[in-house]
């Protein structure tokens, strides 16, 4: 039988890399990543309190957090009860993973200033940056049923709603909501084009987000949104525009260059994604995703040793991460390598993500390679209980039930994986196979 190519999981999960969930995790524009509890565009009236509040949201937004603090403090020294200062260092002390220090200054501030948003929106991030979607989304209402003519309580539920399965339309009608209160606000009008998008309107989607990027001429992310759209699609030479336009605005922006080392791979120009993801390990050597992303642009150019030292360096920097464990596995399985080590690797990934049905599939793979046929039936099979409609599953498992010379099950296996996808690319081995074993 004919080697299967090889197929890293990074490349079967393009889509998923490219999906709206990954996506909507970060619905609004980079500018606004990393902002405080209390919005820097609050605002109060100009007193010596306001002041030294303002000076603390800015320190905050760069990063110092000891500046922030000593701000925040000045400015309760002035008024006691001024909230936005307390908000405010509840932002810091969740910066440092204080979270009962949180929780303090957010109840006096509640107890400052109990009928203002910001104190709901304050709870509500608190919530969200703890993944506690259920209480973010309760305190987001308040915010808007306090002031249900002001746009960050849409903002924050649009997000909410993106990062929920099955939530999508709730999160365009709160963007919506937010644009009928201000037509060109950027952050609603990217997390627009990426609920249409989550919601299949493709099309709309896009001149959304190209809107976005109208609006906000100096942040690649709704050029980058954009690309994966089209990388979603197949339309290569869109997403490669879209990229590079993206690395135009900021050139050093190592998420895009992934994106883009990812589109040129595909494109089969396999140096220039090499040197595309060189170029983004220089800037972050020591990122998992990196050296992840890197040993998959190796392994499609079939440079394994170096895909190889790749993947065990980004398994080095996060070792909880099945996906290098399975394309390593995949990798020694499509080059003829150490079947046992790639059992090794694979039976890995499956102990990370016992349910994930792609690592289940190489673990299935991995073991017909070495010999062990029973172990991968069983393995392709609950594979197959994961996730039933992937035909190349069907496929693998009708190969193993003919060496197991199980030919009823193996034709059924593969006329299985040419109902759910006559275009498989194993699909004329499979017609023969199917000939053969009725024969």
């Amino acid at each position: 039988m004919k080697q299967l190519p090889c197929r890293p999981l990074c490349n079967l999960m393009v889509l998923a890399l490219a999906s709206l969930a990954a996506m909507s995790a970060q619905a609004a524009p980079l500018e606004s990543g990393g902002r405080p509890m209390i919005d820097s565009s609050v605002t109060t009236a100009d007193t010596p309190a306001s002041r030294e509040f303002r000076a603390g949201v800015q320190a905050q937004l760069k990063g110092d957090l000891a500046t922030a603090r000593a701000r925040f403090d000045a400015a309760l020294k002035l008024d006691p009860n001024y909230a936005p200062a307390l908000i405010g260092l509840a932002g810091v002390a969740q910066a440092e993973g204080k979270d009962a220090l949180v929780e303090q200054y957010l109840q006096r501030a509640e107890r400052a200033s109990p009928r203002t948003p910001d104190v709901q929106l304050a709870w509500g991030r608190y919530y969200l940056g703890k993944n506690q979607l259920g209480q973010a989304e309760k305190y987001f209402l308040k915010a808007r049923e306090v002031a249900p003519r002001t746009i960050p309580p849409l903002l924050e539920l649009g997000e909410i709603y993106l990062r929920t399965p099955g939530r999508a339309s709730d999160a365009l009608r709160m963007y919506r909501s937010a644009l009928d209160l201000d037509p060109n606000n950027r952050f609603a009008t990217y997390g627009l084009g990426i609920a249409l998008a989550a919601t299949g309107k493709r099309e709309e989607a896009i001149k959304t987000l190209e809107k976005a990027a109208q609006l906000v001429t100096d942040d690649p992310a709704p050029l980058r949104a954009i690309g994966r759209l089209y990388l979603e699609s197949g339309e290569l030479d869109k997403a490669l525009a879209a990229f590079d336009r993206g690395l135009q605005r900021q050139p050093k922006f190592v998420a895009v260059m992934l994106d883009r080392a990812d589109t040129l791979s595909r494109m089969n120009r396999s140096s220039d994604a090499v040197a595309q993801m060189l170029a983004a390990e220089k800037l972050a050597p020591d990122s998992a995703e990196v050296q992840f992303r890197l040993g998959d642009v190796y392994q499609g150019a079939k440079r394994y040793p170096e895909a190889e030292r790749a993947y065990l360096k980004s398994i080095s920097l996060a070792p909880k991460n099945p996906l290098p464990y399975n394309n390593l596995a995949w990798m020694l399985v499509a080059s003829g390598g150490d079947a046992k080590r790639a059992v090794e690797f694979a039976t890995k990934a499956v102990e990370l993500s016992p349910r994930s049905s792609p690592l289940l599939d190489t673990l299935g793979w991995a073991q017909r390679a070495a010999g062990d046929l029973n172990a991968a039936q069983a393995s392709l099979k609950r594979a197959i209980e994961s996730e039933p409609n992937v035909a190349s599953y069907h496929y693998h498992l009708g190969i193993v039930q003919r060496e197991l010379k199980q030919n009823a099950a193996a034709r059924a296996s593969l006329q299985r994986a040419l109902e759910l996808d006559a275009k498989l690319p194993q699909a004329d081995e499979a017609r023969k196979l199917i000939k053969e074993l009725t024969t």
